[in-house]
């Protein structure tokens, strides 16, 4: 197990020293020059002269070949030193980190909240197919997945802030500020969860073990619980895990349209601003949520499921 833990350390790392050069070479390929539309942000527009622009370019390494570019930034990430913001001056490594906190309470709270109301609906679901709960909660699923994420937050801003005033339409600093993008978040992956946990209790439910289960007394209910459900626990750990790798898809727009200050929208920023250290940084961020979390969730599959410890 430790072994195999091990093995799937060092393929992250490569998959991750991979997806660096991938975004490095993406960034370069971006219409326009760095060192150009960086200075003219510092001179208010102005546009700055050959000469100041050859000095700017030699200040900050951008006129050097492209793959010592890269190793210097990489030896950068290697020692923690990932430099500063050309925008604000600020470390963007206490600038990412800053952030990164603030999209997780996004992330985790959605997630939290999507599986609050999917496993009940999808086990009601099951437990009575064909019936008004199932058919009702089958269209909201559909509904779930097919509202586009910047409509939702619009129609909810519109309603719970302009017309009714409960919550806030915008900003960052109290509980309330996060209800909003965390349902709208949560509402896009909660009808992909509930149908998908519906459908392997669906197939778990005509299984010999369960009419063993409840010829011996357990009620319907009680089996999908107790029998149906560890047997199905792997599929939703892996569920689980794709769903919040999909969430930081998804903050880009949540956290722009209601300017929660996450790493999302510094993505967003760093772009329209060419920040090219906050761009890198951000970019490489978001793909190590994405290893990180699926390797936990192997981790937690396999703790849950020794039949598949080995492969995992």
């Amino acid at each position: 197990m430790i072994a195999s833990i091990l093995r799937r350390i060092l393929f992250a790392a490569g998959l991750l020293a991979a997806v660096s050069v991938c975004g490095f070479a993406l960034l370069q390929l971006m219409p326009g020059d760095f060192a150009e539309t960086l200075l003219m942000a510092q001179m208010d527009g102005e546009v700055p002269s050959a000469a100041a622009l050859a000095r700017f370019s030699a200040e900050h390494g951008f006129d050097d070949p492209l793959p010592m570019q890269y190793l210097r930034w990489l030896g950068g990430m290697v020692t923690g030193d990932v430099g500063v913001s050309l925008m604000t001056g600020e470390p963007v490594g206490r600038e990412v980190v800053l952030r990164l906190g603030n999209s997780l309470i996004l992330a985790v709270g959605a997630l939290v909240l999507s599986f609050a109301v999917a496993v009940p609906v999808a086990l009601l679901s099951a437990r009575y197919p064909g019936s008004i709960v199932d058919r009702v909660s089958r269209i909201l699923a559909v509904l779930g997945m097919s509202i586009p994420n910047f409509w939702f937050a619009l129609l909810l801003a519109l309603v719970f802030s302009l017309a009714l005033g409960w919550l806030p339409s915008s900003g960052y600093g109290t509980f309330q500020h996060a209800i909003l993008p965390t349902v709208v978040i949560g509402t896009s992956i909660c009808g992909v969860t509930t149908r998908y946990i519906r459908s392997l209790l669906l197939d778990e439910n005509g299984k010999p073990y369960m009419r063993t289960a409840l010829a011996k007394g357990l009620s319907p209910m009680g089996a999908l619980v107790h029998h149906a459900g560890p047997n199905v626990l792997p599929a939703v750990l892996t569920l689980a895990g794709l769903q919040f790798a999909r969430i930081f898809d998804g903050v880009i727009i949540v956290e722009t349209m209601f300017a929660w200050p996450g790493i999302g929208r510094l993505l967003v920023e760093s772009i329209l601003n060419r920040d090219f250290p906050l761009i890198q940084a951000t970019f490489l961020v978001i793909a190590v949520a994405y290893v990180v979390t699926n390797l936990l969730v192997d981790c937690a599959i396999a703790a849950a499921d020794p039949r598949v410890r080995e492969i995992v």
